[in-house]
């Protein structure tokens, strides 16, 4: 393959990730840089075949289900000037610990690597420091609205509720082509009863016929969607698919 395809096929990986709340490396090699910001929020969850719930040892749909640790942190691209969320399980949190201990969080900017292909359960992250925060760093980073990860977990999986919210009593027009582009992109890496599952929930039949009030509910059950499709096994090893 030349170059030129290998380059765009690169981008294409590179912008199919982007444009969602929570940072996603999802092949060998893929990478981001920014800064950890905030409080951690920790849960336990158990897989239900389709996503991942706060474990309740009262329910007994959990009783013969395994829970594993889930940590949420606010994550600063700089890259994209975006505060996004970064989450991942026992194994990587143990990680972050090591180098807020190391280093301090509030101090660095930090690379993130993942190692291992698109679904292995042997997937693991290399975290690495990779400059010190400057005052302008952290200027940017203060001017950008944390998320407030309890009520984000609480919320997921509302995905189908949010386009009614989202349009109701509002006329407006057609979704801007790159965003719908970038919807594609990101619908092109799931299963096809996914990509169904999408057209039909947001009420459309073609991602260009969506509008821009739809974007924010799009974006959600995209992430909701991407979640789902990965292996549950990869749980504890593959925080960012």
């Amino acid at each position: 393959m030349s170059n030129s395809w290998d380059k765009a096929r690169t981008l294409a990986d590179k912008h199919a990730s982007q444009g969602g709340i929570f940072v996603r490396l999802v092949n060998d090699g893929d990478k981001i840089v920014g800064a950890f910001c905030g409080e951690p929020f920790a849960r336990e969850v158990v897989w239900t075949g389709e996503r991942y719930e706060t474990y309740d040892a009262a329910n007994t749909a959990h009783a013969d289900k395994r829970p594993s640790l889930r940590v949420m942190l606010n994550f600063f691209v700089f890259a994209e000037n975006a505060m996004k969320v970064i989450e991942g399980g026992t194994t990587w949190f143990k990680d972050v610990l090591k180098i807020r201990d190391k280093y301090g969080l509030d101090k660095w900017l930090f690379e993130i690597e993942r190692h291992g292909e698109a679904g292995s359960p042997k997937t693991t992250y290399s975290l690495l420091p990779e400059e010190k925060l400057t005052d302008e760093l952290r200027a940017k980073m203060a001017a950008t609205q944390a998320h407030d990860l309890e009520r984000l977990t609480n919320s997921q999986g509302d995905a189908d509720d949010a386009k009614p919210a989202a349009t109701a009593g509002r006329k407006d027009g057609p979704i801007d082509p790159r965003i719908a582009g970038e919807i594609v992109a990101r619908l092109k890496s799931l299963p096809r009863t996914d990509v169904d599952a999408f057209i039909a929930k947001m009420g459309v039949q073609r991602v260009r016929d969506l509008k821009a009030s739809d974007e924010t509910a799009a974006r959600a059950l995209l992430d909701q969607l991407e979640a789902k499709a990965e292996p549950a096994k990869a749980a504890e090893v593959d925080p960012f698919a």
